[in-house]
């Protein structure tokens, strides 16, 4: 997948940003992410947040690292550091942000040493969502841009071993769609600062594949990989009913506006395919004995054809993807689904949210479904619907935040 969805990153949009005459850049002040974890949509939502602290704040950063999830217990997120590169390009970050912003430094984590020691005090982001916490417009620590720059500041100069002659190494708490209010960006700063984190290149040659594949035995002619999505070819739908999201408790609500459990999400889902005439199935799970049941299911009531990465890949490149880790396989699924026909997703999850946003963001629909308050919505049993995608259930926690606060 040499074309990545939508327009071709464009770095003067990112330096619109990191170039704004109020940044004052200090090369003593470097910020660490702390403890960035979970699936890509959540490590996004917290590597963004915390590079809009540090460009807002003039702070270089050492490049981000998150937590890994163990292959015994997908539910267990704190298993050990893991690199950038388990899901992001590497080059192109570091590429994006030399010519964007010059004066940020990346410094690269090291095993053998350290920059310097951390201060001993670990710094906690204010959330910049005014839209989220208006009660805080009239305070002196108002939830803005502007205040969280001055909470930084005033807490480092109290820091009891900060020295402003010396190299001071931050570690900074995640947020999680707590940055900035990304709808009140232009276009081009949130498509292009989105565009930074790209998948590793071994991940989008095995999503080229499985697209290749899938175009290829069901004949699906409107597939071209030049195209921001394709029209007429596929339902995408991230079954998410892993044992992780039931340890959770994601799926205990059977209320039938809840589409939860697995027969909720797979209802759901088959609907969304009759409604777009779709008869291609595409599913993205972690739970191969779920997709046989979902596709046994398709078939049986609909004659619709299911179908995963797995069933898509053989020989050396089934291989390749069964080395990947969970969340590394998964990413496979992220980058196919960013380009279906027809998205459906839960709203517990995510994944299938910043996908949506993502499509949202480069596609002609309706834009307008982003600009709209959860609450403002008015269905009791859809997140998210903007004829291109579809987010099923409510979860207003998560829709409050993702809706504006997540990256394209």
């Amino acid at each position: 997948m040499e074309n990545q969805i939508g327009n071709s990153p464009n770095r003067s949009a990112i330096a619109l940003l990191c170039r704004r005459p109020d940044i004052k850049w200090r090369p003593d002040v470097v910020m660490d992410l702390d403890d960035a974890n979970g699936g890509i949509g959540n490590v996004r939502g917290n590597i963004f947040d915390f590079l809009s602290l540090a460009i807002l704040t003039g702070s270089s950063i050492m490049l981000p690292n998150f937590q890994s999830r163990s292959a015994a217990d997908l539910s267990a997120l704190w298993n050990g550091k893991i690199p950038f590169d388990t899901f992001f390009d590497t080059d192109h970050f570091v590429a994006t942000f030399a010519a964007a912003c010059p004066k940020m430094d990346i410094y690269m984590p090291s095993k053998d040493h350290s920059l310097v020691p951390a201060l001993q005090n670990r710094y906690g982001m204010p959330s910049m969502r005014l839209d989220i916490h208006p009660e805080t417009l009239d305070t002196p620590t108002p939830n803005t841009p502007k205040g969280a720059v001055e909470n930084f500041n005033h807490w480092l100069s109290v820091q009891p071993d900060y020295d402003p002659q010396k190299t001071s190494l931050v570690s900074v708490g995640r947020s999680l769609w707590e940055g900035l209010d990304t709808r009140a960006l232009p276009a081009a700063v949130r498509r292009d600062f989105g565009a930074s984190l790209r998948l590793i290149p071994e991940v989008r040659r095995l999503a080229a594949i499985v697209t290749y594949n899938l175009a290829l035995k069901y004949h699906l002619h409107s597939i071209d990989p030049r195209l921001p999505y394709y029209k007429s070819a596929f339902l995408g739908a991230h079954l998410r009913t892993e044992s992780d999201a039931k340890a959770a408790g994601w799926l205990n609500d059977e209320g039938a506006a809840a589409h939860a459990n697995y027969t909720g999400q797979t209802d759901a889902y088959l609907s969304q395919a009759v409604e777009h005439d779709l008869s291609i199935i595409y599913v993205a799970s972690g739970n191969d004995s779920e997709i046989s049941r979902f596709a046994e299911k398709a078939w049986r009531l609909h004659s619709f054809s299911v179908t995963s990465k797995s069933a898509l890949l053989s020989g050396s490149d089934l291989e390749a993807l069964n080395n990947l880790t969970w969340d590394q396989q998964g990413l496979v699924d992220y980058e196919v689904l960013r380009r279906s026909s027809s998205l459906a997703g839960f709203a517990r999850s995510s994944f299938a949210f910043n996908i949506a946003i993502t499509r949202n963001e480069f596609v002609d629909v309706n834009q307008e479904a982003l600009w709209l308050r959860p609450e403002d919505l008015r269905k009791e049993d859809v997140a998210f619907e903007d004829g291109l995608s579809k987010i099923w259930g409510r979860f207003p926690w998560q829709e409050k935040r993702m809706l504006r606060g997540a990256w394209p």
